[in-house]
């Protein structure tokens, strides 16, 4: 067994083809069929069913595959880390959308007065977009939510350090405002949301943001604009005749002028954000004070 013949049996399994999988690898069919039967003769077990249907993975091929990818991933870890020590001291940095202001351009600055032979590579995304390129050897760390409970939950080290509250929010003159004043039921309405996958319904919690979305209109089936720019949600919000669900703190110079209001009912509480680092990994001096820092602004009072 190697990490080909692994990679290759990961890809089999979420393809679900033969077929599609040596499309993804740039071979053809008949050798990875070949790979994946070496595989199974050296484990003496069948990983796939095959059929007219198609291929099913058996339960070895199921928990072989968790086992499978989290050695794939190590070994990208791996490289990765060897990869950056190389090269001059450069900090890979993720960071959720939400969490990109003055204070944090502040933090940067101080970093920077004191390690300026530090090169900082930044990718801003959202948590779980993150947590993969973690997980893949991408970053040293990440600002963003802990990793949902699954079997990849160990892999990190998570450190709270805020907790951010979203509502659901309106142009002023919303027909929303009106239907809620005159005590009718609401209307579906079309809304804006970031670009990520929708609240799976099995998540904690779930059922009770969903129900709250339902009430004002806010289905997945309306949601009809997606974007990983939390600022093009906004503008969009204020200007563009749709709902978004946003960071109370992220919109407060537009509520303060007036342009958007809140829609009563909607606040929920986020998950935290913290530092997020792949569990083991080394951290050099630069990447320890960077975290140093970041921790002083984020459980600073004047945070904004």
């Amino acid at each position: 067994m190697n990490i080909a013949k692994l990679e290759r049996l990961i890809a089999v399994y979420e393809a679900g083809s033969f077929r599609k999988a040596a499309k993804t690898f740039g071979i053809s069919q008949p050798a990875l069929t070949w790979s994946i039967r070496q595989l199974e003769e050296s484990l003496n077990l069948p990983l796939f069913v095959r059929g007219p249907r198609g291929i099913k993975p058996t339960e070895p091929c199921e928990r072989l595959i968790v086992r499978a990818r989290l050695i794939v991933s190590e070994q990208a870890r791996l490289l990765a880390e060897v990869e950056r020590s190389n090269r001059v001291q450069t900090l890979e940095l993720g960071v959720h959308p939400i969490l990109v202001t003055p204070a944090f351009a502040r933090a940067l600055a101080q970093f920077r007065a004191a390690h300026d032979d530090v090169t900082i590579q930044i990718v801003d995304g959202y948590s779980a977009q993150l947590q993969e390129r973690l997980r893949q050897g991408g970053l040293d760390l990440a600002i963003c939510a802990t990793a949902a409970q699954t079997e990849h939950e160990a892999e990190f080290d998570f450190e709270p350090l805020l907790r951010q509250s979203y509502s659901v929010y309106a142009a002023a003159d919303h027909p929303i405002f009106a239907e809620i004043a005159a005590g009718i039921p609401l209307s579906p309405r079309g809304w804006a949301q970031v670009a990520v996958p929708n609240v799976p319904v099995q998540q904690t919690g779930s059922e009770d943001i969903l129900h709250m979305l339902q009430g004002v209109g806010m289905t997945p089936a309306k949601a009809m604009i997606r974007s990983p720019s939390m600022q093009l949600i906004r503008t969009l919000v204020e200007h563009g005749d749709v709902l978004g669900m946003l960071p109370d703190d992220f919109i407060q110079g537009e509520l303060a002028s007036g342009a958007i209001r809140l829609v009563e009912g909607t606040q929920m509480d986020a998950p935290p954000l913290g530092l997020l680092t792949v569990a083991g990994s080394y951290q050099s001096r630069a990447l320890r004070r960077l975290m140093s820092i970041l921790r002083q602004t984020f459980r600073s009072p004047s945070f904004k």
